[in-house]
């Protein structure tokens, strides 16, 4: 029975260590990540001419067309684990202000996105 104890609790103590603490790296964590990864595999080469929304496992997604126009970015629009940010692949977008407006008003995105999506906003686009 001893031993089964030292099992169990080296396990925990592993698991534990594993942990960073902030749920970064975490399996939801890392769950979140393969839905933008599978989204942007699929849609790689297809630049929107403007943002478009879809719906992955659940998770609403927002697509919108780099600065260069080069490239489709995914921004997931309401990440349920850290970091509250996921944007796939990195780079520079920018949204008009209404649609920042909407989706707030429509309670489309978390407070931590919408600050995200704040510093992206454009009175040209």
């Amino acid at each position: 029975m001893d031993w089964q104890r030292i099992i169990l609790a080296s396990v925990i103590t592993l698991v534990a260590a594993c942990a960073n603490g902030d749920g970064s790296e975490s399996i939801d964590d890392k769950f979140e990540w393969s839905i933008l990864q599978g989204v942007e595999i699929q849609s790689r080469g297809k630049i929107p001419a403007s943002p478009e929304f879809a719906t992955s496992q659940g998770y609403e997604l927002m697509a919108v067309p780099s600065l260069d126009g080069r490239t489709r970015i995914w921004v997931m629009l309401w990440p349920k684990s850290p970091p509250f940010y996921k944007q796939m692949p990195g780079g520079n977008f920018a949204i008009s202000r209404e649609l920042w407006l909407k989706l707030q008003a429509d309670r489309k995105v978390s407070s931590t996105v919408s600050s995200a999506l704040r510093s992206h906003v454009s009175d040209i686009t």
